[in-house]
């Protein structure tokens, strides 16, 4: 009995390690995407939700999801994430590299997860220099 009690054991224990078992949990994040009207925003945006680890946490890159919109606009996704709050990082991808470049104008924005929702997030775009790269 007790054998069988170990495999059972052993069997999942391994399936967590293949198929990637974390502590995540599925958080519906809903909001707007704007900018002013001086500014010119593209058809390619990207919003990036990054999970917001407490530093000092195993000093692993915190994961993080990414979505597109077709412009500025509403949006709602759900994510997996693990912390109680999320970093989320819009990005008018001008030249479609994924990645914020010079004259690009983009945002970011922490917020915090309650009840496994953020709601009513509103990322403003500014033309701005980008972040470094490690943020």
């Amino acid at each position: 009995m007790q054998l069988g009690r170990s495999l059972v054991v052993g069997i999942v224990g391994f399936g967590c390690v293949v198929g990637g078992c974390s502590a995540g949990r599925d958080v519906q994040v809903s909001g707007k995407v704007t900018a002013p009207s001086s500014l010119s925003v593209g058809d390619r945006l990207v919003i990036d939700f990054i999970d917001g680890l407490e530093e000092g946490s195993g000093g692993t890159r915190p994961k993080s999801q990414r979505a597109a919109l077709n412009g500025l606009g509403e949006f709602s996704e759900t994510v997996s994430l693990e912390a109680d709050q999320v970093l989320l990082r819009a990005l008018d991808d001008r030249d479609g590299d994924g990645r914020c470049s010079p004259g690009e104008a983009w945002t970011q924005q922490y917020a915090p997860i309650e009840q496994d929702k953020v709601v009513g997030v509103r990322l403003v775009l500014a033309a701005q220099p980008c972040p470094p790269l490690d943020e």
